[in-house]
């Protein structure tokens, strides 16, 4: 797989809210938006809630009962209602495609929005274009480049060998499936499950593609392309 995109690099801000999210360790509020923005996406990818701050001595006094800010899950609230997912709908892009940060996929491909997987993909028996959103890639894929170039594939590999366990045990089809991959994030070699979404769309040319993202991206109904008519 080839990429012409040089990745950015993090700010020293985001650098220290990666580590602190890899080592469970709570969010300093000092950093700035966009740490909040990694340090939110590691743990959603690895499913986890955000670390507990540890008391202060007059949340001490106050004693117990106190819900301190970062008890708040990472992880978007269920139970809202029925997912696209659910319902067997395809998800509503209609005010994306109108928006004049959205693009076509091959456009989204060259901005470095979207990583193209598809011959990785074609390997496995995927025999459609597939991407990884730039938040995953970086999150799930890399991990912030902390994984080394040659396990890269194999992580590629580990996510989309998980999506077609997902399909070959789902009775119904829809074209937002959930799933989870098992992903080692270092320093920590224990692979951890990971809650991701695949969605499947139709291209301006009439092809169906597959983009995978993390689960703050679904939410949030940020998907970086246009799904064509």
């Amino acid at each position: 797989m080839q990429s012409n995109q040089t990745p950015r690099i993090l700010t020293h801000d985001e650098r220290k809210a990666a580590d602190a999210a890899f080592a469970g360790r709570p969010f300093d509020s000092s950093w700035s938006e966009a740490a909040r923005t990694v340090y939110d996406g590691i743990l959603a990818a690895q499913g986890l809630p955000e670390p507990v701050p540890a008391p202060s001595p007059s949340q001490q006094s106050e004693g117990p009962g106190i819900k301190t800010e970062g008890q708040e899950s990472a992880l978007p609230p269920s139970g809202s209602g029925p997912s696209s997912h659910e319902t067997g709908q395809a998800p509503d892009t209609s005010t994306a495609a109108s928006h004049p940060g959205i693009f076509s996929r091959d456009e989204a491909i060259q901005a470095g929005a979207l990583i193209d997987v598809t011959p990785i993909a074609h390997k496995l028996g995927l025999r459609i274009p597939v991407t990884f959103s730039r938040p995953l890639w970086e999150v799930g894929i890399t991990a912030f480049r902390n994984v080394p170039e040659t396990e890269v594939e194999s992580r590629v590999r580990d996510v989309l060998m998980a999506f077609r366990l997902k399909l070959a045990a789902s009775r119904v089809a829809s074209p937002l499936v959930e799933f989870p991959a098992l992903l080692a994030f270092p320093p920590d070699p224990i692979p951890h499950a990971c809650v991701l979404f695949a969605v499947a769309h139709r291209e301006a040319n009439a092809q169906t593609a597959l983009t995978f993202l993390l689960p703050g991206e679904v939410s949030t109904g940020v998907i970086p392309f246009s799904a064509g008519e």
